[in-house]
């Protein structure tokens, strides 16, 4: 599946087939991520167990231009 950001770059989406209860929709990410949910919420209200599929939702909305990843910490 593919959906367009606002800065139309293409924001490419896989199915979940682990877990068949996820509505997996790029749309309703952004809407609850600016709507002031974090990560890990947006990821439950898609229907994954608490703890899973957080990544798979940052990764749709670091495409979108909406999240930023982290720096990665230098060693000491």
């Amino acid at each position: 599946m593919e959906f367009k950001a606002k800065n139309g770059t293409k924001i490419t989406v896989g199915k979940s087939t682990k877990y068949k209860k996820v509505n997996f929709s790029p749309a309703r990410i952004i809407t609850l991520f600016k709507a002031g949910k974090n990560v890990s919420q947006i990821a439950q209200a898609l229907g994954f167990p608490k703890n899973q599929g957080q990544n798979r939702t940052r990764r749709v909305l670091v495409q979108a231009g909406l999240y930023k990843k982290a720096a990665k910490k230098r060693a000491a």
